[in-house]
């Protein structure tokens, strides 16, 4: 849901090329559906997710809205190592959100000094203004009907049927009195 939220989002701030990643094909469907140019299925061997990162960067990323970390991390920065010694032409700004596939990764030293990768965490800069600023945006683009979520709406007295359920896939929850 984060992740299709974000092209969402990325698409009304002007983002160019926009390369998701998944590993539900009902997922994979909705990325594309939010505005996606690509989306790289991660149930893919670790080669061929290599070689999609690769495929799909086209002259290189801008920004990596990193909400998995673990593996598919590992994998992504590893194809921005360049194979000869190149002076530094761009940076690609990584920046980390969750770590649905893993809170750790071993980070190749190359990566950092060769490819222009720059790794902030998600809270990086941010102001409890420019929170504000962002919430506000956010709420007039769902006003506007520039966002949209998939939502369910469960009473407050069914919470704890809906806390053992299984089967959101992408929905948010929103529980009302």
């Amino acid at each position: 849901m984060s992740g299709k939220l974000a092209v969402q989002i990325a698409k009304l701030l002007g983002a160019g090329r926009i390369v998701g990643t998944g590993r539900n094909p009902d997922s994979i469907k909705q990325v594309l559906e939010s505005g996606a140019d690509a989306v790289i299925d991660l149930k893919q061997s670790d080669e061929e997710i290599a070689d999609s990162f690769k495929k799909e960067a086209r002259e290189g990323y801008d920004i990596i809205l990193d909400f998995l970390w673990g593996r598919p991390t590992e994998i992504l920065i590893k194809t921005l190592i360049p194979h000869e010694l190149v002076p530094v032409s761009r940076r690609v700004r990584l920046v980390q959100i969750g770590e649905k596939a893993g809170s750790t990764i071993p980070l190749p030293a190359a990566a950092l000094r060769t490819s222009g990768l720059e790794i902030y965490g998600a809270a990086a800069g941010m102001t409890p203004e420019s929170i504000s600023e962002g919430t506000n945006q956010v709420w007039e683009w769902i006003k506007e009907g520039k966002l949209s979520m998939d939502i369910e709406k469960v009473p407050l007295n069914e919470i704890e049927s809906v806390w053992k359920r299984t089967d959101f896939k992408g929905k948010r929850i929103v529980i009302v009195p």
